[in-house]
């Protein structure tokens, strides 16, 4: 059996290199992100590492968050050699619910689903294998798809990449964002972002007509390029700046060697699914895993959405300036969502 304890700053190279080493790996459990999550939310560090004759079996990104009363993983949860090794790692969370009085363990946007634990299965992420050029990819796209990038060339859009745009992608992502009724993190949280991550990250901004139309950052992480945040404005939207965006970052993703393209969490079937979804990309599924507490039942989408619906629909009414006041205090409610 291996030997399960707290991971020290002394385990960051073989924590990472364990991470690394496992395709169904996220950018969330690098080590990194552990450090800008525990220096950006009031959260405590549960995290644990398993190892066995010298060699890491196993990590658990784990947090304490201490206003929601329970333990949430960073995303991708919990990465283990099997089960066996994933039940050590859980076995003191579970105590530390029993022992805190906490609601639950939460375990976010895993590839596996480990045995023992309440199961959600209400999102996938939708991933593309790339070819190994840009016109062989372009040329797997169907003529609609093509059609559309064209036509957001032909509308006049540029593309820009480069860390001195992120102001302009903050405010496309705030202006979009409030539009859907979702806060957003001040500034200088993206910026924290870019410096913990290095040369991993970068920006890219589509402009038409001398304004910002559509933005997004992404992370590369092994193989493959993500794009956790995209956005654009939507006055911009029947010029199909979204085209613009994935295209440049496909090919962005190709010049760089990577064999995929990760263009993050969906609900199955959603809008968000299927425009991810006429670009080739294939679902696969991410499992939310619960050990409860005193919580009768796991958290639903509907249930969400129905806490949620009032703040929602409010959010939307906001003046931006406004919006983009009460963002970071607001998200910083919600240390577990991206």
């Amino acid at each position: 059996m291996p030997t399960v304890r707290p991971a020290t700053e002394a385990d960051r190279e073989r924590w990472d290199a364990y991470v690394l080493s496992r395709p169904e790996s996220h950018f969330g459990q690098r080590w990194t992100w552990r450090m800008l999550t525990l220096r950006t939310y009031p959260v405590g560090d549960c995290c644990r590492l398993a190892e066995e004759d010298g060699r890491v079996r196993g990590v658990l990104p784990l947090f304490h968050d201490r206003r929601g009363r329970r333990l949430f993983s960073a995303p991708g949860g919990l990465l283990a050699d099997g089960p066996g090794v994933a039940e050590a790692l859980l076995a003191p969370a579970r105590e530390h619910v029993r022992r805190a009085g906490l609601a639950y363990l939460e375990l976010r946007d895993q590839r596996t689903a480990w045995p023992g634990l309440e199961t959600s299965a209400e999102h996938v992420t939708l991933m593309l294998d790339l070819a190994p050029d840009a016109p062989s990819q372009w040329t797997a796209f169907d003529a609609k798809l093509r059609n559309q990038v064209r036509k957001a060339q032909k509308s006049g859009f540029t593309a820009c990449w480069g860390r001195e745009h992120l102001g302009d992608f903050h405010r496309v992502l705030l202006e979009n964002m409030r539009d859907l009724g979702t806060p957003v993190r001040w500034l200088p949280y993206y910026r924290r972002v870019l410096d913990v991550l290095g040369e991993a990250a970068d920006v890219l901004v589509v402009r038409r007509a001398g304004e910002a139309a559509g933005a997004m950052f992404t992370i590369a992480h092994g193989d493959t390029l993500a794009d956790p945040w995209a956005s654009s404005r939507r006055r911009h939207l029947a010029y199909c700046p979204n085209h613009m965006l994935y295209w440049e970052a496909l090919q962005r993703a190709i010049a760089l060697g990577m064999k995929r393209f990760d263009f993050g969490r969906s609900q199955w079937h959603s809008n968000t699914y299927r425009f991810k979804e006429q670009w080739g990309a294939r679902p696969v599924q991410l499992y939310y895993q619960y050990a409860l507490g005193h919580g009768t039942a796991v958290p639903t989408l509907a249930s969400q959405k129905s806490s949620f619906d009032l703040a929602v629909r409010l959010w939307r009414k906001l003046p931006l300036p406004v919006a983009g006041l009460l963002g970071e205090p607001v998200k910083r409610m919600f240390p577990e969502v991206l």
